[in-house]
């Protein structure tokens, strides 16, 4: 791809504007840390005025040669794609069982410090949607709404979206979801100190300091937690989007 493109006087982002890909794809493909996605391969193959057997192969080919190497790279990209969809599947169990053991682990330390009961009674449903509600209309502002939950289906659901698409979406929605953690944490910090104000006027009765003070301090709890699954999200993506 490099010689072709070089050959022609291109540069990285004139290729990547013909084909509609990102230049950073280009590279990718060049420096041998990817390959261009069948859907890709003939309109990339029309511009650098080769065949597909020839971009697979690496070199221009001769007609005795041409039959040998289609064979073999026919079995090579029936390996490649089955190998694509095995890294897609461990990924998702990945990030699932990465979830599950994060959650039994706050449940043990959770356990370790005092019992459930110690903190049940501390759960704040209103708190943990205003968290989550300030955060989508920070990203509804932003413009980065879309890109975020384009993010959460590249994770959970990959085949929802095309294979050419998923590398320059990831890019894209690895952004978003950073916003989205700002953006939690930040609203998490506001809800505390509105929910410090109101302890304020609640210190005139003692016996409600303990739990007022829990209440308002949780949000901090939920920015925090939802800021960590968001990371792993986020590094999810972060493979996706280097192939």
């Amino acid at each position: 791809i490099s010689e072709m493109r070089k050959e022609k006087g291109m540069t990285q982002k004139q290729l990547a504007d013909e084909i509609g890909v990102s230049d950073k794809a280009i590279s990718k493909w060049e420096n041998g840390r990817g390959m261009p996605d069948t859907s890709i391969m003939p309109d990339l193959c029309k511009v650098l005025e080769i065949n597909v057997n020839e971009l697979l192969s690496g070199e221009h080919l001769s007609e005795e040669a041409y039959s040998g190497k289609a064979e073999d790279n026919m079995v090579k990209l029936i390996k490649d794609n089955e190998d694509t969809k095995r890294g897609e599947t461990k990924a998702l169990i990945g990030t699932i069982l990465g979830i599950l053991l994060l959650a039994v682990f706050i449940y043990v330390i959770t356990i370790m410090s005092g019992g459930m009961g110690l903190y049940v009674s501390f759960l704040d449903a209103p708190t943990l949607i205003a968290v989550l509600g300030m955060q989508l209309i920070a990203l509804f502002a932003s413009g980065q709404f879309y890109s975020f939950f384009t993010g959460l289906k590249l994770v959970f659901a990959p085949k929802r979206c095309a294979p050419d698409e998923r590398q320059p979406l990831a890019e894209k929605s690895g952004y978003a979801v950073g916003i989205g953690i700002k953006m939690t944490l930040m609203a998490g910090a506001l809800i505390c100190i509105i929910g410090f104000v109101m302890f304020m006027h609640s210190m005139s009765d003692p016996s409600t300091i303990g739990p007022n003070l829990a209440v308002a301090v949780l949000s901090l709890f939920y920015a925090a937690l939802i800021s960590l699954f968001l990371y792993v999200i986020k590094g999810r993506l972060h493979r996706i989007s280097e192939g």
